[in-house]
């Protein structure tokens, strides 16, 4: 008896780097399991860490944000409660500090100190001119290292646009104020705030999308980036296993939906500006902005376009109108909160929107897989304020939180309390040493932080 020929292994080995690509735009791919080569038992490539650096202005209503006991039977309140999903995958340090956000001499402008400091733990020299200098931040220190093999060592975002000339806070250049992500201790990297923007440099030409008037001008001809490189898709999707074939179509999908999104984003002609304390704003659109660029960073950390991000939510002393969650009053405003209780509970509205909002993030990180696991287990999000308590400008005690494990550097340790003033640069070196690094200091760092 003659047996029955067998069917025809498949041979197909997608490279990890691959791209869908069209007339005019290309797709970076997740992770697919075509990628690891057929017929072979290897084992999946090593983690690529990737780190996130998420900066919230003005501080936080600290009683409301300090979990409460120690260690992982920590519990958290109604500011951290959001975390839930990811509770055992979330540390929250008590005790940190930058001691180049206070004064020592200089007078007011807390905000500018607390937003040029919060990265680089430097002392911003005061000047409203072009003589600014503070430090090199940590995440460029992270991307000059680790960045040198993805299209984008770094991506430098922003719910908030700024001007790097002028004043802006009490004799310190805008410049401070309006960026955390420092190349040389003179030059800060611009932040784009523009999610159509980003994702015409993600996902279309990067050299094009450069130019923010080109890659206006090409997503006017171009009607989806997606139907450029459809084609491409199908054929691939027709070589790929079911379960490759459902993860790409969810990708793609999830693109595409992306994309609808950002034609139906306010592009801000509605959407007002920040305006001095005492007037409020209208936050329309400002939460939509907010969910896109989440959902742009997670696709650019999933496709390895970029390995170090950063986030503002909002420039320092931002006195943005929360009205969608019923704050009228500008956030700059409202935590100055003098210990009332209806300033000091529309404080605590804006921070837990904005830890709902992490929250959402780090949920799609932990839903989308690599092969060492899901990408939040790659990846550090730390989020924190470079002020305590805004009605006091402290630059002690600060809300800082780490969220995932880094590639296997970290574990979720609950709420942790450092002696009083250890320095915020422990921190840094902790997790610069997670994205590979051999740190052992960064700016007045004393110890890497254990974050096991």
């Amino acid at each position: 008896m003659i047996a029955a020929p067998m069917p025809p292994i498949r041979r197909l080995a997608l490279d990890r780097r691959a791209f869908l690509r069209g007339s005019s735009a290309c797709i970076a791919l997740p992770w697919l399991d075509a990628m690891t080569p057929a017929l072979l038992r290897v084992p999946p490539p090593p983690p690529s860490p990737r780190c996130v650096f998420v900066f919230s202005p003005n501080g936080m209503n600290m009683a409301e944000w300090r979990p409460d006991g120690a260690g992982r039977t920590a519990k958290f309140g109604a500011t951290l409660a959001p975390l839930a999903q990811v509770r055992d995958r979330v540390t929250v340090f008590s005790g940190l500090a930058i001691d180049a956000g206070f004064a020592h001499g200089d007078g007011p402008g807390d905000h500018a100190r607390a937003a040029a400091s919060f990265l680089t733990c430097a002392h911003p020299f005061k000047t409203g001119g072009a003589d600014i200098r503070v430090g090199v931040s940590i995440d460029q220190v992270i991307a000059a290292r680790a960045g040198g093999d993805v299209p984008f060592p770094s991506l430098e975002l922003g719910m908030e646009s700024g001007a790097r000339a002028g004043v802006c806070d009490s004799g310190y250049s805008c410049a401070y104020g309006n960026n955390i992500a420092w190349r040389t201790p003179e030059t800060p990297v611009a932040k784009e705030t523009d999610p159509k923007a980003v994702f015409a440099r993600l996902f279309g030409d990067p050299q094009k999308a450069i130019d923010a008037a080109t890659a206006k001008q090409r997503r006017e001809v171009d009607r989806s980036v997606l139907d450029s490189v459809l084609a491409e898709a199908k054929s691939l999707g027709a070589r790929l296993s079911p379960t490759d074939r459902q993860k790409l179509e969810q990708y793609l999908q999830a693109v595409r939906e992306l994309e609808q999104r950002l034609e139906r984003l306010d592009d801000g002609a509605k959407e007002r500006a920040p305006v001095p304390a005492g007037l409020a704003t209208s936050g329309k659109g400002y939460r939509d902005r907010l969910e896109v660029m989440y959902e742009l960073i997670a696709m650019a950390l999933a496709t390895e376009q970029t390995r170090v991000v950063t986030l503002m939510l909002g420039n320092a002393g931002s006195n943005r109108s929360y009205d969608f969650l019923g704050v009228p009053d500008g956030h700059h405003d409202v935590s100055h909160h003098g210990k009332k209780p209806e300033k000091l509970a529309a404080l605590a509205k804006i921070n837990r929107f904005q830890v709902e909002q992490l929250a959402a993030f780090a949920a799609r990180l932990e839903a989308t897989k690599t092969p060492n696991g899901d990408l939040l287990s790659q990846t550090l999000v730390m989020f924190g304020s470079g002020i305590g308590d805004g009605d006091r400008h402290n630059h002690d005690d600060l809300p800082v939180l780490l969220i995932g494990e880094g590639g296997g550097a970290a574990k979720g340790r609950g709420h942790v309390t450092v002696p009083k003033g250890t320095p915020m640069a422990n921190l840094h070196v902790s997790i610069a040493r997670a994205m590979g690094g051999q740190d052992k200091a960064f700016a007045d760092s004393t110890a890497p932080l254990d974050l096991r």
